[in-house]
């Protein structure tokens, strides 16, 4: 039970934001699926739109997080939007100007009191091959996806890989980076920290990838 319920949960925080209401009918019993799916549809809405002009090439600032104990540098020009569910849940989006289908952003995700460690989802490679494989299955919908790099670095868990789902998603890069937080809101628990900076695959080493480098070298925790 544990086993399924770690994939499960990792399943659901690294889909890309185009399909993360797919993940409906996972069953894990101790996390709020309405809630934290009820995020990743409002940073879709945010995320996706067609429309694209041309944009200086944005410059870093420093998002820092007390509360769950890290920092990482965002684009400053981008657009910020900050959703909070009922339960305090919040997802937090960053949207290029220029083209409002690349984005970064920081959602977090409670989880059981008896997951104490990264580790307790399993190592990192045995977390890309439960949540990105190269061909998964979310509620009949067939996700197509490719790991290209998944490293343990910095107390965290850091993810390179393309996904697409036909029909709904097209080609799209994402830098994912996962950590748990202990105690993050204030008692016991942990937190489970996700951060995604996502681009379309035709866009990503012409245009991206550079920013998205230095985005992900600059996290850090900060306690």
């Amino acid at each position: 039970m544990t086993f399924r319920y770690a994939a499960q949960l990792l399943a659901i925080a690294v889909l890309g934001l185009s399909v993360c209401s797919y993940a409906l009918s996972l069953q894990s019993p101790p996390l709020d699926r309405r809630a934290w799916l009820a995020t990743c549809a409002s940073a879709a809405a945010v995320g996706f739109p067609s429309t694209a002009v041309a944009v200086s090439v944005p410059t870093l600032t420093p998002f820092l997080d007390s509360r769950h104990g890290f920092t990482v540098d965002v684009p400053s020009q981008w657009s910020r939007t900050e959703q909070q569910l009922s339960d305090r849940r919040t997802i937090v989006v960053w949207t290029d100007p220029a083209d409002a289908r690349a984005s970064v952003f920081v959602a977090y995700t409670p989880v059981r009191d008896d997951f104490t460690s990264l580790g307790s989802f399993g190592s990192v490679d045995q977390v890309a091959a439960q949540t990105i494989l190269p061909k998964a299955q979310i509620a009949g919908v067939d996700v197509e996806a490719t790991m290209l790099a998944a490293v343990s670095q910095k107390q965290a868990y850091f993810f390179d890989y393309r996904q697409a789902v036909p029909n709904v998603q097209p080609p799209t890069h994402f830098r994912t980076i996962f950590t748990l937080q202990q105690g993050a809101t204030g008692g016991a628990g942990a937190v489970l920290v996700t951060l995604t900076a996502q681009c379309p695959e035709e866009l990503y080493a012409t245009k991206y990838q550079s920013l998205f480098d230095s985005i992900l070298d600059s996290y850090a925790k900060s306690k």
